[in-house]
């Protein structure tokens, strides 16, 4: 509609400009033939020179010439004789040799020019009708009024079409804001040209809906996560309150004497208590870990963690075999040093280590192997593996072995030595915050590799 309207006037303001400049420009034309026809009465001539009588008798009726003698009368011989549809035979107060309009008693206009004929004293007014000036306008005003109408009808629909086209992306654009209001965020404002307004602004808009989604989707993870690992964790926690109160009640309603029974029933308290004790433990930790605290970084040997790992799960688990070995299977040790935690990083390693030795049976071989390694960006990384060759992890738990609380073994009697379920994601946390990854491999001919890659630093780092 604006389009429409400003068009409108644009065209209106050419066709009066074009109807002035011909208007002006027939009145040019009639002015220099006023000024042809005047130039020989105006010259010096002999007495007796000018117009003779009946003349001008026979000039068209869009032509004048009024004759008048010295003392300023009519000289009729030699006029063209005088009616309403001819302007006024009265002789103007002063001859400007310029050509002006004047209109007759019928109100036709005429073109009319004053000049001094000769040297004889006598003044001749000539003059041309503008009634055919007066029709060409009228005649072009009405052209141009009518194709001004059909110019603008045109371009109101063409318009109106082509904004309409123009609009297809916006009206997509609305549809699919209509539909992300109803909950929808997976849909997409088509492909457009990318090097048009609304193109520009459908990419954005689909680039924005994208991160959107993402962000949605990732919020949608967390919160189920954190209502998993609620509702894990006081599933956690009310397996040992359970059996601290029962052997409480039991206690206090006499069922356990005093002698081999009552201590009996203290050392379960305390031991459920001390496993409490522990789960709450690793829950902080968890916690201080994702307020992502600023580490005690220093140069840490990754070999000497090693072996204190292996000599500590000896300490506890004699019966269990557990070897130190390089990257390449053979007797050479690489030291592979990092910068990082050492309490952190020792907790990698004991995790991991008591990881193996408690989900595979007796007999199974754990392997620690340490050295330097390629990253995939190219740059070196200090590498921990704690391989075993037990049964290994299922495919449909591999996945999940870093979660918080998620046991591969749902089955796992808790009072028999089953974990908590932390002890993988706190390694995955510790090892993340150092800026490296642990990932789960299939140790060839069976069994399960955790490996631990942390960016190397060299001597002179």
């Amino acid at each position: 509609m604006v389009v429409a309207v400003l068009s409108g006037v644009a065209l209106v303001v050419a066709n009066v400009a074009g109807v002035l400049l011909i208007t002006k420009y027939l009145e040019n034309r009639i002015d220099d033939q006023l000024i042809g026809i005047s130039r020989p009465l105006s010259e010096s001539s002999p007495s007796g020179f000018g117009p003779r009588p009946g003349r001008f008798r026979g000039l068209g009726p869009d032509q004048i010439m009024y004759v008048y003698h010295a003392d300023g009368t009519l000289d009729t011989a030699r006029s063209t004789p005088v009616d309403d549809t001819r302007p006024a035979a009265d002789l103007p107060a002063s001859a400007a040799g310029r050509p002006y309009t004047v209109s007759s008693a019928a109100g036709s206009d005429w073109r009319v020019l004053t000049v001094d004929i000769g040297d004889t004293g006598e003044r001749a007014l000539v003059g041309y009708s503008l009634v055919e000036v007066e029709q060409t306008t009228e005649q072009l005003v009405l052209i141009d009024a009518g194709v001004l109408l059909l110019v603008l009808t045109a371009l109101g629909f063409g318009a109106a079409f082509v904004v309409r086209i123009g609009l297809r992306p916006l009206t997509a654009m609305e549809a699919v804001a209509a539909d992300i209001s109803g909950g929808n965020l997976s849909g997409r404002v088509p492909d457009t040209d990318p090097h048009t307004e609304p193109g520009r602004l459908g990419l954005a808009l689909n680039a924005m809906l994208t991160r959107i989604e993402g962000e949605v989707e990732a919020r949608t993870a967390s919160e189920q996560k954190l209502r998993q690992f609620v509702a894990d964790a006081s599933h956690e926690l009310r397996t040992p309150l359970t059996s601290i109160r029962g052997w409480a009640e039991l206690y206090r309603r006499g069922g356990a004497p005093p002698g081999p029974q009552l201590d009996e029933t203290m050392a379960r308290i305390e031991a459920e208590s001390a496993r409490m004790a522990v789960l709450v433990e690793d829950l902080l930790r968890l916690a201080r870990m994702d307020q992502q605290r600023t580490l005690d970084l220093r140069r840490v040997d990754l070999l000497e963690i090693a072996a204190d790992t292996i000599r500590d799960a000896h300490a506890r688990m004699p019966g269990r075999q557990v070897l130190l070995a390089g990257l390449g299977d053979d007797d050479f040790f690489e030291p592979a040093t990092v910068l990082g935690d050492d309490h952190g990083l020792r907790q990698v390693a004991t995790n991991l280590v008591a990881n193996a030795l408690h989900h595979t049976p007796p007999g199974t071989t754990v392997t620690v192997r340490v050295g330097l390694s390629t990253g995939d960006d190219g740059h070196p990384v200090a590498v921990l593996e704690v391989c075993d060759d037990g049964p290994g992890v299922p495919a449909e738990h591999a996945e999940r072995i870093f979660e918080r609380l998620y046991r591969a073994d749902s089955s796992r009697s808790r009072t028999k030595g089953g974990g908590s379920g932390l002890g993988l994601a706190i390694v995955a946390a510790i090892v993340r915050g150092h800026g490296g990854d642990v990932v789960l491999r299939e140790t060839p001919g069976g069994g399960a590799t955790f490996r631990v890659e942390l960016p190397a630093v060299g001597d002179a780092a």
